[in-house]
Formats: C-alpha cells, structure tokens, sequence
C-alpha cells in the first residue's frame, strides 16, 4: 500500500492536470484492492509450497523476497525521489503539506527499518548471514510501532509544535 500510495502522490503531482481531470476516481480503489489480493495470492501459494512440498519452499521465498525487494521498493523509492526533486527543486510554490511530510517520512522509515529485513530474508535463502537475527527484527519492530509518533508529530506541529490530544493531531494530518 506504501508502493501506490506513493506512486499516486507522484503522478498527483508530475501531471496534475490528467490527475484531476482524467483519473478515474475509483482507480485507487481497485489497485489497493488488486495490491491485497495480490499480497494474498503471494502469501498462500508461498504458504502452500512450503507445507506441502519442501523442495519448492526456497524458490517461493526467493520469489516473494525478491517480488518485495525489486519492484516494491524501488517503485516507492523512485516515486519517492522524482516528488522530492519536484516539490522541492522545481516547484516554486509552498512546501510540502502536511500530508506529504507524513507519506515522506513513513517511505524513509519503512526503507530504513523494513527493507533491511527483506534483504535479510532475501540473502537467508542463498545462505548468507551478514547481520544478527535480533537486529533486523528489531528494526522491523520500530518500522511498525513508529507510524503513530511521525502522525502524532507531523499532526501536533502547526506554526509552532504544540502538544494536542493524539485525535487532534489525526485529524490535521489527514484533513488534508
């Protein structure tokens, strides 16, 4: 969901005009319900394979690492630096709204905390172990409990950072 969360945010921004004009709105309906099925699919023949025949498990796990790791990730990445490069470099407007600060900051930690897992998972299967087990679970336990604070942050932060109730900062995060 990340991957076309980001992607929607930088064809938003790099062609503006076909985005509000010719997109059909239920397009991001459809492709976050096809990224769950296929996230589905993905999991239960993995899941399938590796119950039931043995032999098939590595190259399911390979396949489904390398699913994550060569196309997901660098799609959010590659989104991700062609909206920096617009908003930042070439947009003479305001800054970033709020929201964009939010989806900006959960990619970064999502490629700092998340994908060092998917690179472990992905060289365990070939048999190499260049960081400790604890490690990369550690960083994928703070990649998932760290969503809240950048929400409560960026939410809580308007022309100077004030403490509000974790609702209210919701709410402004998302109200744009």
């Amino acid at each position: 969901l990340l991957t076309a969360i980001s992607i929607e945010r930088c064809v938003s921004i790099l062609f503006p005009l076909w985005y509000r004009c010719c997109r059909p709105q239920w397009l991001s309906a459809v492709v976050c319900a096809l990224l769950w099925a296929l996230s589905i699919a993905v999991f239960a023949a993995v899941s399938s394979l590796c119950l039931e025949q043995k032999e098939s498990c590595q190259v399911a796990l390979i396949s489904m690492y390398a699913l994550d790791f060569f196309i997901f990730a660098p799609s959010m990445v590659v989104s991700n630096v062609l909206l920096f490069f617009k908003v930042l470099c070439v947009s003479q407007g305001p800054q970033p709204k709020r929201l964009y600060i939010v989806i900006s900051l959960t990619v970064l930690f999502f490629l700092l905390f998340a994908l060092p897992l998917s690179i472990w998972n992905f060289l365990q299967q070939f048999g190499y172990f260049l960081v400790p087990t604890q490690v990369v679970f550690l960083l994928a336990c703070i990649n998932s409990s760290i969503n809240p604070f950048i929400y409560f942050l960026v939410g809580s932060c308007q022309k100077r950072c004030s403490l509000v109730s974790l609702q209210v900062a919701f709410q402004r995060v998302f109200e744009e």
